[in-house]
Protein backbone atom coordinates (compact mmCIF):
# COMPACT_ATOMS: atom_id res chain seq x y z
CA UNK A 1 0.00 0.00 0.00
CA UNK A 2 2.64 2.22 0.80
CA UNK A 3 4.62 1.33 -2.09
CA UNK A 4 1.28 1.99 -3.99
CA UNK A 5 0.94 5.23 -2.71
CA UNK A 6 4.73 6.16 -3.70
CA UNK A 7 4.18 5.27 -7.21
CA UNK A 8 1.44 7.71 -7.50
CA UNK A 9 3.00 10.56 -5.93
CA UNK A 10 5.63 10.21 -8.10
CA UNK A 11 3.56 10.11 -11.27
CA UNK A 12 1.58 13.27 -9.51
CA UNK A 13 5.67 15.08 -9.49
CA UNK A 14 6.14 14.06 -12.87
CA UNK A 15 2.54 14.86 -14.67
CA UNK A 16 3.55 18.30 -13.13
CA UNK A 17 6.89 18.75 -13.49
CA UNK A 18 5.69 18.47 -17.27
CA UNK A 19 3.18 20.17 -16.82
CA UNK A 20 5.07 23.14 -15.82
CA UNK A 21 7.73 22.50 -18.41
CA UNK A 22 5.07 22.97 -20.97
CA UNK A 23 3.97 26.28 -19.73
CA UNK A 24 7.40 27.70 -19.17
CA UNK A 25 8.47 26.53 -22.97
CA UNK A 26 5.19 28.08 -24.06
CA UNK A 27 5.95 31.13 -22.65
CA UNK A 28 9.12 31.26 -24.11
CA UNK A 29 8.24 30.92 -27.47
CA UNK A 30 5.47 34.01 -26.84
CA UNK A 31 7.91 35.96 -25.34
CA UNK A 32 10.57 35.12 -28.12
CA UNK A 33 11.28 38.23 -30.08
CA UNK A 34 10.57 38.16 -33.69
CA UNK A 35 14.01 38.40 -35.87
CA UNK A 36 14.29 42.08 -37.06
CA UNK A 37 15.73 43.32 -39.96
CA UNK A 38 19.22 44.27 -39.91
CA UNK A 39 20.63 47.17 -41.57
CA UNK A 40 24.16 45.34 -42.43
CA UNK A 41 22.09 42.35 -43.97
CA UNK A 42 19.77 45.00 -45.54
CA UNK A 43 23.02 46.56 -47.38
CA UNK A 44 25.03 43.84 -48.21
CA UNK A 45 24.10 42.78 -51.49
CA UNK A 46 24.70 46.36 -52.78
CA UNK A 47 27.35 47.70 -50.42
CA UNK A 48 31.32 46.93 -51.35
CA UNK A 49 32.18 48.87 -48.31
CA UNK A 50 31.32 51.05 -45.63
CA UNK A 51 32.33 53.15 -42.88
CA UNK A 52 30.53 54.86 -39.89
CA UNK A 53 31.06 57.74 -37.53
CA UNK A 54 33.50 59.57 -39.85
CA UNK A 55 34.22 63.33 -39.61
CA UNK A 56 35.23 65.45 -42.68
CA UNK A 57 35.88 69.44 -43.63
CA UNK A 58 32.39 70.63 -44.07
CA UNK A 59 33.84 73.04 -47.47
CA UNK A 60 32.93 76.04 -45.15
CA UNK A 61 36.04 75.70 -42.77
CA UNK A 62 34.36 73.48 -40.28
CA UNK A 63 33.89 69.91 -39.57
CA UNK A 64 30.71 67.54 -40.23
CA UNK A 65 30.04 64.17 -38.16
CA UNK A 66 28.64 61.59 -40.74
CA UNK A 67 27.19 58.57 -39.33
CA UNK A 68 27.02 55.95 -42.19
CA UNK A 69 28.67 55.93 -46.05
CA UNK A 70 28.50 52.81 -48.14
CA UNK A 71 29.82 52.32 -51.05
CA UNK A 72 28.20 51.59 -54.29
CA UNK A 73 29.11 50.47 -57.69
CA UNK A 74 26.46 53.34 -58.36
CA UNK A 75 28.45 56.20 -56.16
CA UNK A 76 28.20 56.34 -52.63
CA UNK A 77 25.15 56.13 -50.24
CA UNK A 78 24.87 58.36 -47.24
CA UNK A 79 22.86 56.48 -44.26
CA UNK A 80 21.63 57.88 -40.69
CA UNK A 81 19.55 55.51 -39.11
CA UNK A 82 17.34 56.89 -35.87
CA UNK A 83 15.59 54.78 -33.28
CA UNK A 84 12.48 55.44 -32.52
CA UNK A 85 8.67 53.91 -32.30
CA UNK A 86 5.42 55.51 -32.41
CA UNK A 87 3.66 57.26 -35.07
CA UNK A 88 6.14 60.37 -36.85
CA UNK A 89 4.85 63.34 -38.36
CA UNK A 90 7.41 64.79 -40.85
CA UNK A 91 7.68 66.43 -44.44
CA UNK A 92 11.01 67.59 -46.74
CA UNK A 93 10.38 71.30 -45.91
CA UNK A 94 9.11 70.88 -42.06
CA UNK A 95 11.91 73.03 -39.95
CA UNK A 96 11.12 70.23 -37.24
CA UNK A 97 9.38 66.50 -37.13
CA UNK A 98 6.80 64.83 -34.51
CA UNK A 99 7.11 62.27 -33.16
CA UNK A 100 4.28 60.73 -30.98
CA UNK A 101 5.02 57.52 -28.41
CA UNK A 102 3.28 56.34 -25.26
CA UNK A 103 0.95 59.50 -25.17
CA UNK A 104 3.79 61.53 -25.29
CA UNK A 105 4.87 64.43 -28.54
CA UNK A 106 8.23 64.63 -28.96
CA UNK A 107 9.87 67.51 -31.88
CA UNK A 108 12.96 66.70 -33.44
CA UNK A 109 15.19 68.84 -36.49
CA UNK A 110 14.31 67.23 -39.43
CA UNK A 111 16.57 64.76 -40.27
CA UNK A 112 16.80 64.90 -44.19
CA UNK A 113 18.81 68.77 -43.90
CA UNK A 114 21.40 67.18 -41.59
CA UNK A 115 21.90 64.59 -44.03
CA UNK A 116 21.47 67.58 -47.38
CA UNK A 117 24.30 69.13 -45.91
CA UNK A 118 26.27 66.14 -45.30
CA UNK A 119 25.91 65.25 -48.85
CA UNK A 120 27.23 68.80 -49.82
CA UNK A 121 30.38 68.39 -47.62
CA UNK A 122 30.64 65.37 -49.15
CA UNK A 123 30.39 66.53 -52.59
CA UNK A 124 32.95 69.31 -51.97
CA UNK A 125 35.56 66.30 -51.56
CA UNK A 126 34.61 63.95 -54.18
CA UNK A 127 32.47 65.95 -57.11
CA UNK A 128 31.19 64.20 -59.63
CA UNK A 129 30.12 61.38 -58.06
CA UNK A 130 26.48 60.48 -57.41
CA UNK A 131 25.58 60.95 -53.57
CA UNK A 132 22.55 59.13 -52.17
CA UNK A 133 21.01 59.56 -48.94
CA UNK A 134 18.21 58.14 -47.15
CA UNK A 135 16.94 58.21 -43.58
CA UNK A 136 16.16 54.85 -41.53
CA UNK A 137 13.84 54.36 -39.17
CA UNK A 138 13.14 51.60 -36.95
CA UNK A 139 10.69 48.88 -37.32
CA UNK A 140 8.53 50.19 -34.58
CA UNK A 141 8.23 53.62 -36.45
CA UNK A 142 5.01 54.47 -38.02
CA UNK A 143 4.28 57.33 -40.65
CA UNK A 144 0.43 58.12 -40.84
CA UNK A 145 0.44 60.64 -42.78
CA UNK A 146 3.32 59.43 -45.73
CA UNK A 147 6.99 58.84 -45.52
CA UNK A 148 8.56 61.43 -46.70
CA UNK A 149 10.99 61.23 -50.06
CA UNK A 150 14.18 59.16 -48.87
CA UNK A 151 12.89 57.83 -45.65
CA UNK A 152 12.57 54.34 -44.78
CA UNK A 153 11.38 51.75 -42.06
CA UNK A 154 13.87 49.09 -41.68
CA UNK A 155 11.50 46.74 -43.28
CA UNK A 156 10.94 48.73 -46.42
CA UNK A 157 14.36 49.71 -46.44
CA UNK A 158 15.62 47.43 -49.38
CA UNK A 159 12.36 47.90 -51.74
CA UNK A 160 12.86 51.64 -51.03
CA UNK A 161 16.15 51.43 -52.16
CA UNK A 162 15.55 49.44 -55.60
CA UNK A 163 15.96 52.81 -57.90
CA UNK A 164 19.01 52.92 -57.08
CA UNK A 165 19.92 49.46 -59.29
CA UNK A 166 18.23 51.45 -62.26
CA UNK A 167 21.28 54.02 -61.82
CA UNK A 168 24.81 53.77 -63.89
CA UNK A 169 27.97 51.66 -62.56
CA UNK A 170 30.82 53.70 -62.49
CA UNK A 171 32.68 51.29 -59.68
CA UNK A 172 36.30 52.37 -60.91
CA UNK A 173 35.71 56.31 -59.87
CA UNK A 174 33.22 55.40 -56.82
CA UNK A 175 36.65 53.44 -55.78
CA UNK A 176 38.68 56.07 -56.12
CA UNK A 177 35.96 58.60 -54.56
CA UNK A 178 36.07 56.27 -51.80
CA UNK A 179 39.56 55.86 -51.52
CA UNK A 180 40.31 60.08 -51.06
CA UNK A 181 37.31 60.07 -48.43
CA UNK A 182 38.80 57.84 -46.27
CA UNK A 183 42.48 59.50 -46.64
CA UNK A 184 40.73 63.12 -45.91
CA UNK A 185 38.44 61.53 -43.44
CA UNK A 186 38.95 61.17 -39.48
CA UNK A 187 38.08 58.74 -36.93
CA UNK A 188 38.90 58.78 -33.22
CA UNK A 189 41.40 61.45 -33.86
CA UNK A 190 42.98 58.80 -36.43
CA UNK A 191 42.99 58.69 -40.27
CA UNK A 192 39.39 56.58 -41.38
CA UNK A 193 41.74 54.51 -43.65
CA UNK A 194 43.49 52.59 -40.72
CA UNK A 195 39.89 51.78 -39.80
CA UNK A 196 38.41 50.79 -42.34
CA UNK A 197 35.89 47.92 -41.93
Amino acid sequence: MLLDGIRNLDAVVFVCGMVIFLLLLTLLLKLKPKPKSSLKRIMEPISKGEIKHIIIPDGIGGLLEINHIVLLDQGLLLIDSLTSQGNVFGGDNLDEWTQISKGRSFKFANPLRRLKTSKQALSALVPNIPIFYHIVFSDDTVFPRGKPGFVSVLNSLQQDLEYLQSEPIITAKSKQAWERILRIARKDGQAAIMDNE
